[in-house]
């Protein structure tokens, strides 16, 4: 897996993933090259990192790259074959079935996830799960706990990043201080993914499966000749929007 910058200014890359993920669209698609120094400029001013420019395939953005220089020969430069993203996609997470509170928090939490904010989203998602908690009351804060480590459990998580998710989730009134261990990239991964899963598992999945039987519900009824009311049925069809809408998200 090599990269290099040949002196005739041509960018070459062999082996490694030939697709990335698009910070713009989100698909995982080729990138064709656009932009980068010319040799002789990286010649003359031996960068410790430079910028090279690609276009997605599919929305034909740019999507900016930074390589570091590895060695410098009389026909190439060459670089370290894994660059570094400028650009982040975002991530996303349904909001709509989650309350206000939650919503909020986690939504602020999403973003600093997606700028690699890694201390600022752990202490958005502790106050995500502190909204949780006072919705659900102290009866739902242990079934959330139940879940954390089901998910534990599911996704095999070891025994460190486990501990240092469960103290941002559960150690709610624990304040930054300089002698709280710092949160890493790898924890914020486990700690995104548990908190996509707790959101899940406790407002997510109700909502949907109350929607759907009530869609169920009701085409049943109108099979069997059972008059509705209309408050039902324009319940209904606002459940059947919302299963849509949350159909066409995934997509």
């Amino acid at each position: 897996m090599t990269a290099c910058i040949t002196a005739d200014n041509r960018f070459e890359r062999s082996g490694g993933i030939s697709t990335m993920e698009c910070p713009q669209c989100a698909a995982v698609v080729p990138m064709s090259v656009t932009a980068f120094p010319p040799f002789s400029r990286l010649k003359a001013e031996r960068p410790a990192q430079i910028g090279v420019v690609l276009q997605c395939s599919a929305c034909k953005s740019p999507v900016f790259l930074r390589y570091r220089t590895r060695a410098w020969r009389d026909d190439r430069v060459e670089l370290h074959p894994l660059p570094q993203p400028v650009e982040r996609p975002p991530e996303h997470f349904s909001l709509s079935y989650l309350p206000a509170p939650v919503a909020t928090r986690f939504r602020e939490a999403l973003a600093c996830y997606s700028a690699g904010l890694w201390q600022a989203f752990a202490a958005m998602c502790r106050q995500t799960a502190q909204a949780i908690f006072d919705d659900v009351g102290e009866a739902g804060r242990l079934r959330v706990f139940d879940t954390v480590t089901e998910i534990q459990q599911l996704g095999e998580i070891d025994e460190a990043t486990f501990t240092a998710v469960c103290r941002v989730i559960f150690d709610t009134n624990t304040r930054a201080s300089g002698t709280e261990p710092a949160f890493e990239r790898r924890q914020a991964a486990a700690l995104l993914e548990t908190m996509k899963d707790l959101l899940n598992q406790t407002y997510v999945r109700k909502a949907k499966l109350r929607q759907a039987l009530k869609v169920r519900r009701f085409f049943a009824d109108q099979a069997a000749g059972i008059d509705d009311t209309e408050p039902a049925a324009a319940a209904v069809g606002a459940a059947s929007a919302a299963i849509f809408a949350g159909q066409k998200n995934r997509a």
